[in-house]
């Protein structure tokens, strides 16, 4: 009886700690929807014609008619349902390319400084830091915004949050 005792005490030691340790071990998922606020324009949809179009864009993410990839952008107002080309009279694109994560969200901003003649184009991504999540998605980061003046320069503030 006295060696059932002494066998029992660590193992259900051993349990309680196995259990304790696996049940905190949590899978990471970002619930959070993605999020464009400021001067981006989220009734205007910007569909590229082909995907990886930054890649042609040699560094320049600001994409106005004078642009070498301009053709390449349709525009909707609609949803989605119908589609025309891009009106740069009225809008300019903005875009910058990231790899992130399976799991992200994203928190775009834009302002205008019209006394400084500067754009601000932010991105928050928060991301997992899972190990377990191997997959990456490259994101070009896509937006419209009003048709901006030339002159103007453009900043883009990049911040990664890694849960």
């Amino acid at each position: 009886m006295r060696k059932i005792k002494y066998y029992t005490a660590p193992l259900l030691i051993v349990s309680v700690l196995f259990i304790g340790l696996y049940s905190c071990s949590k899978k990471c998922k970002i619930d959070a929807e993605s999020v464009d606020s400021g001067a981006i324009r989220t009734d205007v949809l910007v569909f590229p014609v082909h995907g990886y179009i930054t890649e042609d864009m040699s560094g320049d993410y600001h994409v106005n008619g004078n642009s070498y990839v301009a053709d390449k952008f349709d525009m909707s107002t609609n949803g989605g349902q119908t589609k025309t080309p891009f009106n740069y009279s009225a809008y300019s694109i903005l875009a910058y390319p990231m790899t992130v994560s399976c799991s992200f969200s994203l928190l775009r901003d834009v302002t205008f400084d019209d006394v400084n003649m500067v754009v601000t184009y932010k991105i928050t991504v928060t991301e997992c830091k899972d190990p377990k999540c191997t997959q990456e998605r490259y994101v070009e980061n896509f937006i419209a915004v009003p048709a901006i003046p030339s002159g103007y320069s453009i900043v883009r503030v990049i911040e990664e949050i890694k849960i």
